[in-house]
Formats: structure tokens, C-alpha cells, sequence
């Protein structure tokens, strides 16, 4: 009886969601107060739809109940299917319970945003937040630096713009600052009149998403316009998903609306490649699950940029790593300290080679052992990732003729200790003492 309560209350609700009606319209009784409009006067409306974004925990695990779900079908696993749909379904039950349940904050809290929203309406010992807007002018100033960056990208030769990903060349850049200049114009004109926008692609402020609320009440926020941050693109996919998920379909419409704001959000991320030049793993977690650094391109999941000019920042034992694709091999920069590497992958913050965990790093081994390495390659040698570190050892032979002695060390990469597997050098070295 409950579930079927539960059910019932999700239809009443859900074309009020949909619309973007705000709880606190929906509130009747002694309760139910008139706020102001942010010019001043009085009405009986709010004047922006209150919206809902999932938590990033929740859009993590949709995200992977999507990615199993389409390796089901494709494998024709329908047993699977069936109970990731049962699973899917039960995550949409969740959001729209908790999207009809009233946000509540401490009266006395102080709001976190640049604009001040309209007064709250007063709802029992707490107080109902009303929507929030974006404020136009800070929005001009966000898209007017990313414009900048942009006609930065479109200053670069042919060559240049094809090193970074730009495979369609200054075309593919000149749509992208003409949309720039449009949301740009528009902000401004919104801007001058002195009235709030209920929308916005540059970065408004929100409320700071609770702990244990499947949903964050959050501003309306459209498709990012030359995204230059993860953090856009997640904040999106979160108010995407809590949208979709809110929609009065079947579940078949609603699996191919998900499947559809993936490939938006993949677009997105192919985006955010290439307009930068140095991207951190943990900025993409939950939007990305396995990152690719190969010879000439970088892939995140799907998503697959041609590219010699771009860095990906791992973090490997409390350090920064940085991982850069180039024309036949890729290298990592650690500390003062370049490596060669055939291909890497990042996954749950794990660096790896195709089929081992590596652990140590090889500033690590240098001062640990002393050594002063010429060359510093990562392979695998059967199904186990070491770092071949070739040296010249200044030495004597016969204890009278000075040369140079090449050492090779195979030192183990997935031991945190330092793992000496072998020790190479010419059979004359016998000969020679320091």
C-alpha cells in the first residue's frame, strides 16, 4: 500500500515538476505568503521556476548503471537489462520524491550567492528557498573571458589549432566565438536594464548541495556555451539528469532521452580537451570513468581527441604527474624526470599500464638508490610494469683508464618499495673499479 501511495503521489506531482513550478507555489494555508519581484513590487508568482540537479554520488551512479546498461544490450543480456531497468527505476522514484519535498535552510544562514534572491517564503521553523536567478552582469564578465580565450584559439596557425585537437581548423573555433558573442549580447542588454536572468551559461552561483538530499536545489542552467571548466559540465549533467528523471514517459523514452543527454555531455567533454591544455583526472571523476593517454591522442571513455599538445595531471603517491601524448610514444614528466611510456591509462584515480597498478614513482627510486639516470623508460615485460633506467657510471679500468660504464637497472613499478628485478652492464665491467 505504501509503494502504491508513493506512486500516486509521484503522478500528482510530476507535471508540476516538469513545468518548473516551485514547492513553495504549491503551499496553501496560513503558510502561503506573496514575494516580492526582484524589481521591487509585489506578486503572487516567483519569478523563476524552481529546478532540481541530482548529487554528484547519484549522477555517478547512474552514470555507471548506464554504461552497464548498454553493454547489457549490446551483449543481448536481457536477464541484465531487466534488473538495470528495475535498478534505474527505483533512482527515478528517489528523485522525484525527494524534488517534491520542500528545501529547507536555517533562517539565520547566509545566502551563498552573488545575487540576492527575492524573500523567502516562510515555511515552519525553517524558510523555503525561493528560486534562484543568475546575475547578468557577472555572466558577461565569465563569457567575455571565455571569448578572450577563444580568439586566443583562433590567432593560432592551422598547424597549431591541428596539435591541439582543431581538426576542422579555424571553422570549428569561429562558430564557437560567434555563440560567445550572441549569449554575450544578450547578458548585457539584460545586464543595463538592471533585471535578473533566469538563465545562464557562464557560472551563477547555487546553493551548496546537501548531504542527504538526493537533489540540490540549483538555478536553471542551459547547455555551457565553450566550456573551459569540468565543473560546468558536471553541474549541467546533474540538472539534466534530475529533469529527465522528473519526466511524465515511459521508461523506454526515458532511457533514450539519458542516452541522447550522453552523447550531449560526450560532445561537452571532447570540448573541454581540446580548448585546454592541461586537464587534472580528479576534475572529470564522475564525469569520466577511464582515461586513455596514447601516442597522438588522448580518450576519456567515448570520447577520442587527435592531439600532441595536451597534458593530463595525475596524482600518483601525493604528487602531481603529468602525462603528455606525442607522435609515437607518450611521456610523464615526474619532478625534473622524463619518462617513456608506450600508453597509460587513469581509472578511479589508478595510473596503470594496459595490465598492472604502477606505485612507484621514478623520483622515488633516483633518490632512494642515488643514481643519476640517462634514460628512464616504463614497459611491460610479462604482464608486469618496470621502469628500465639506463646510467653512466664514470669508472676505471684496470684502476688506471678512465671510461664510461652503462649500467641498466629493471626496477619493479607496482611496489612501493624500491625492487631492483635486474642489473645489466658490459661482461668487461668486472675490470673496473670508482
Amino acid at each position: 500500500m505504501k509503494r502504491l501511495f508513493c506512486i500516486a503521489l509521484i503522478s500528482i506531482f510530476s507535471m508540476s515538476l516538469i513545468l518548473g513550478a516551485s514547492p513553495a507555489l504549491a503551499q496553501t494555508g496560513e503558510n502561503e505568503t506573496e514575494a516580492p519581484t526582484a524589481s521591487g513590487g509585489s506578486s503572487g508568482n516567483l519569478t523563476a521556476p524552481q529546478v532540481y540537479s541530482v548529487n554528484n554520488q547519484l549522477m555517478e551512479e547512474l552514470n555507471d548503471l548506464m554504461r552497464t546498461l548498454e553493454e547489457a544490450e549490446n551483449n543481448n543480456d536481457q536477464e541484465k537489462v531487466k534488473v538495470l531497468l528495475e535498478k534505474i527505476q527505483i533512482i527515478k522514484e528517489e528523485i522525484m520524491i525527494a524534488s517534491i519535498k520542500p528545501v529547507i535552510v536555517e533562517e539565520e544562514q547566509p545566502t551563498q550567492m552573488e545575487f540576492i534572491p527575492p524573500t523567502a517564503v516562510s515555511s515552519g521553523g525553517g524558510t523555503m528557498v525561493p528560486p534562484v536567478e543568475v546575475d547578468p552582469c557577472a555572466e558577461v564578465k565569465a563569457l567575455e573571458e571565455k571569448l578572450r580565450h577563444y580568439e586566443a584559439l583562433y590567432a593560432l596557425s592551422d598547424e597549431e589549432l591541428e596539435a591541439k585537437g582543431y581538426h576542422r581548423g579555424k571553422e570549428e573555433i569561429k562558430v564557437t566565438i560567434e555563440n560567445l558573442k550572441r549569449n554575450i549580447e544578450e547578458f548585457r542588454i539584460a545586464c543595463e536594464s538592471g533585471v535578473p536572468s533566469s538563465s545562464g551559461g557562464g557560472g551563477g552561483g547555487m546553493i551548496p548541495p546537501t548531504e542527504t538530499s538526493p537533489v540540490d536545489f540549483v538555478p536553471p542552467r542551459p547547455a555551457p556555451v565553450a566550456v573551459d571548466s569540468a565543473v560546468e559540465i558536471t553541474d549541467y549533467y546533474r540538472f539534466r539528469i534530475a529533469e529527465i528523471m522528473t519526466e511524465d514517459v515511459d521508461v523506454d523514452e526515458q532511457i533514450g532521452n539519458l542516452k541522447k543527454l550522453r552523447i550531449e555531455i560526450d560532445r561537452l567533454i571532447e570540448e573541454l580537451i581540446k580548448s585546454k591544455d592541461e586537464i587534472r583526472a580528479e576534475e572529470v571523476r564522475g564525469l569520466v570513468e577511464v582515461i586513455e593517454v596514447r601516442p597522438g591522442e588522448v580518450q576519456m571513455d567515448k570520447v577520442v581527441v587527435k592531439t600532441v599538445d595536451k597534458m593530463v595531471v595525475a596524482r600518483v603517491n601525493d604528487k602531481d604527474v603529468e602525462i603528455k601524448p606525442m607522435e609515437t610514444q607518450v611521456v610523464i614528466h615526474d619532478e625534473n624526470l622524463v619518462i617513456k611510456a608506450p600508453e597509460l591509462i587513469i581509472e578511479n584515480e589508478i595510473l596503470r599500464t594496459a595490465n598492472a597498478e604502477i606505485k612507484l614513482m621514478p623520483s622515488t627510486i633516483v633518490e632512494r638508490i642515488r643514481i643519476e639516470p640517462e634514460e628512464i623508460e616504463l614497459r611491460e615485460e610479462n604482464a608486469k610494469a618496470v621502469y628500465r633506467i639506463r646510467t653512466n657510471e664514470r669508472r676505471k679500468l684496470f684502476g688506471l683508464i678512465p671510461l664510461n660504464v652503462e649500467n641498466t637497472l629493471t626496477v619493479d613499478a607496482e611496489n612501493t618499495e624500491v625492487d631492483v628485478i635486474k642489473e645489466e652492464k658490459p661482461w668487461w665491467a668486472f675490470f673496473t673499479t670508482k
